[in-house]
């Protein structure tokens, strides 16, 4: 082989790397979701109490029931609303005792009952420092009973898992 072939071969092989490599990229890594809230909800339909289909959202309506539609429509910006608010009194109440070193966050269950007050808070997923887990575990008690539930969202209990969070700047 010439010198001049070698040449034109190491080129075509460099020309077949850099367009190959182009072309094929890696997988992106998913960014895990931050997740704030797990909503659940019983399976009846507490805002139509003579409801007889299962589910709890506009998908268990019928086409032909548009009043019934809005009412379940209704009830879901409620309670959606009544979440962030909850959400949003437990964060304001995080920093209560003093803890503001902290750094990291705490996923806490607890339930929720008609009148608003929240019982058996716990950890579910825990942030590896027991002090931020006491003061997430603070915060959810201090809440309770802060936010007055709508009455549309009618007085089954609500069972919530909330990620509580920690950091700098946060107040």
């Amino acid at each position: 082989m010439t010198d001049s072939e070698r040449l034109w071969t190491g080129v075509a092989v460099s020309l077949f790397l850099h367009f190959s490599l182009t072309l094929w990229h890696p997988a992106a890594e998913e960014e895990k979701s931050v997740f704030r809230a797990v909503l659940e909800m019983d399976s009846r339909p507490s805002a139509l109490p003579d409801a007889t289909r299962q589910g709890t959202g506009v998908e268990s309506v019928s086409a032909n029931n548009r009043e019934e539609a809005e009412q379940l429509d209704r009830r879901r910006r409620a309670y959606l609303r009544y979440i962030e608010d909850v959400d949003d009194a437990i964060h304001a109440r995080r920093l209560v005792s003093g803890d503001t070193g902290l750094i990291g966050a705490a996923l806490c269950a607890f339930t929720i009952w008609a009148d608003g007050t929240f019982s058996s808070p716990q950890i579910v997923s825990t942030s590896g420092r027991p002090e931020l887990d006491a003061s997430a575990l603070r915060a959810v008690r201090a809440a309770s009973g802060a936010v007055r539930r709508p009455d549309i969202l009618g007085s089954d209990p609500i069972h919530v898992s909330l990620q509580v969070k920690y950091q700098y700047g946060l107040e």
